[in-house]
């Protein structure tokens, strides 16, 4: 497993290195990394998880997907009775998701418009809508995120990806954006943007919430990074 840096909050986050997405509004900088066996991996989490009383895993990065050791880092984590949460952007997770062993996906959907999704993220979005339906007619306990951008990924763009979505009637989160690198020379949606896109989802989907509603990502209390 190639990993960039170990975070502890109420959960145990797993960054893992390399993307095959180019996002214009990625927040995450790495510059090096360092590849550690899953077993090793494993039993490093396993000495947090004692020390710092928490249970859950989250994977991500860059894109966990690319990780080859995946599938078996995933099944030892979950013999040691973990909760495994895996955040992709989906373009790879159709190939492996049957191997994985986690409890809970959020696939990233940064648009249901082609053309923007290529402008935000260097690819098409065709596999991530065919991840989608595979994970749907599966049954998996996944969910979608879309981070809603004024003037780029508006209010319409989120109507069109619920439409989509209410095929398999998908849980649905929409997240406001943050001007981390404003590589997107794009503002903070308001609060009123985030509901009102809230509103419009629910339209077509029974299980809708937003950034405003709760915060995923508790406040980092320690990081841990590893010497090439």
């Amino acid at each position: 497993m190639k990993i960039g840096y170990l975070s502890i909050s109420d959960k145990i986050t797993v960054m893992c290195y390399g993307c095959n997405f180019k996002c214009k509004n990625c927040f995450v900088k790495m510059d090096s990394y360092k590849e550690i066996p899953p077993n090793k991996l494993c039993k490093i989490i396993d000495n947090l998880c004692n020390k710092k009383k928490v249970n859950t895993i989250l994977i991500a990065g860059g894109e966990p997907t690319l990780q080859k050791d995946l599938p078996e880092f995933t099944r030892l984590l979950k013999s040691k009775d973990r909760k495994v949460i895996l955040t992709t952007n989906g373009y790879y997770l159709k190939n492996i998701v049957d191997d994985l062993f986690v409890d809970e996906i959020h696939v990233d959907l940064k648009a249901f418009d082609d053309e923007k999704h290529k402008y935000l993220t260097g690819k098409s979005n065709k596999n991530v809508l065919k991840c989608i339906e595979y994970l749907a007619k599966k049954k998996l306990n996944f969910e979608v995120d879309t981070v809603l951008i004024p003037n780029i990924v508006d209010i319409d763009e989120i109507e069109n990806i619920a439409k989509f979505l209410s095929r398999w009637d998908v849980k649905y989160r929409i997240i406001g954006y943050t001007p981390f690198n404003n590589n997107l020379n794009a503002r903070k949606p308001t609060n009123e943007e985030i509901l009102k896109a809230k509103e419009i989802a629910k339209k077509y989907l029974s299980n809708v919430t937003t950034s405003l509603d709760f915060r995923r990502h508790k406040k980092v209390k320690e990081i841990i990074k590893f010497d090439k």
